[in-house]
């Protein structure tokens, strides 16, 4: 399944919104950035993704996070967790009804 957003436009599309929610966006090391669903044709999409990151305070954090993006609508929507089962909790809602990918762990 080929991304119509793509990661990068995603990685920047998380990092703006770090930025402005309280993280060091621009030093995120992104462990994970991936489609996760889609909707035909392609417009729909929702990732997750998985960062080491700091906060505002330079605090080190890990997060895991969804966006749910659909270029038709504008700026994605992302939530970001701390724990993993949250952000999994998130993706299943956003991704019903939608074709799924695996998902791939290390």
């Amino acid at each position: 399944m080929r991304s119509f957003v793509g990661n990068k436009s995603a990685e920047k599309d998380i990092r703006d919104w770090l930025s402005q929610n309280g993280y060091c966006g621009k030093s995120a090391k992104f462990t994970e950035i991936e489609l996760h669903a889609i909707k035909r044709p392609g417009w729909l999409q929702v990732f997750r993704f998985e960062l080491q990151g700091l906060t505002a305070e330079y605090q080190n954090v890990q997060l895991f996070g969804a966006m749910r993006s659909d270029e038709r609508y504008g700026q994605p929507t992302i939530v970001v967790r701390e724990d993993l089962a949250s952000r999994d909790t998130q993706l299943a809602a956003w991704s019903e009804g939608l074709i799924s990918r695996r998902r791939h762990r290390k």
